[in-house]
């Protein structure tokens, strides 16, 4: 999970029997995309946009705003203790946000693939973090800043509500 500040991403499960949100090769693609420009895939690539320049600028609830009341997500394991739910996102990112120094953090798309009103779109994510120093109870460093980095594929899911695509997995 990338709010988890953890160099692991996990890699979700992807919805079955999905096709790709219109387009074919061929056919014209969202800039610097090979994603088919579609009504739907600008809306969507548009609101993990606003979710990475969210996380940037580690404005937790700006992030929560991309998540859908739906959200749930499991780490990528079968460890129920590490899941995340709607309802914990919030202190969690404002928590975890508030532990950065620094982040750059790009996301190539890669494809969106989608049914009906639920989407998941592959990404290619390369970040890097640069942690705030732990201080003693003097207010002292104790360490320097530690640093992570993360480069690796993942998954977000989506699911339209109106007019609006919102993320249920992938933070």
């Amino acid at each position: 999970m990338l709010m988890a500040l953890s160099p692991a991403v996990p890699v979700a499960a992807t919805v079955t029997a999905t096709v790709m949100l219109g387009g074919c090769k061929g056919s014209p693609t969202i800039p610097g995309t090979e994603v088919p420009d579609t009504k739907d895939n600008r809306q969507i690539i548009a609101v993990l946009e606003r979710y990475r320049t969210a996380f940037v600028s580690r404005d937790a609830a700006a992030v929560l705003s991309t998540a859908h009341p739906t959200y749930y997500d499991h780490a990528g394991t079968d460890d129920p203790s590490d899941d995340t739910t709607y309802n914990e996102l919030g202190s969690i990112l404002r928590r975890r946000l508030s532990q950065l120094d620094s982040i750059r953090f790009t996301i190539d798309y890669l494809e969106v693939q989608g049914v009906g009103d639920r989407a998941v779109v592959r990404v290619w994510i390369d970040a890097s973090f640069r942690f705030k120093p732990l201080l003693d109870s003097f207010g002292e460093a104790r360490a320097s800043p530690t640093f992570a980095r993360v480069m690796d594929h993942s998954e977000f899911e989506l699911v339209r509500e109106g007019d609006n695509w919102l993320i249920v997995r992938g933070l």
